[in-house]
């Protein structure tokens, strides 16, 4: 396989994570959840928000604290 490098101005890759917001945004009002992510996801998004509702999660400041 080609490896390409493909180099971005800043206002590039602004320009691109509004159209993600942009597609984002119409998939969600014609899709539901269930046809756009896997089940797994989901699940796994309902229990990391459980988490951060039952008080479970704690912030870190640095990717060492992050690992531990």
């Amino acid at each position: 396989m080609k490896t390409v490098t493909i180099e971005m101005t800043e206002e590039d890759i602004k320009g691109v994570f509004q159209a993600y917001q942009t597609l984002q945004a119409f998939l969600e009002k014609i899709t539901s959840k269930q046809e756009l992510y896997q089940s797994e996801f989901l699940d796994g998004l309902e229990e990391a928000l459980a988490d951060v509702k039952a008080g479970r999660i704690e912030e870190v400041n640095s990717f060492e604290a992050f690992i531990q």
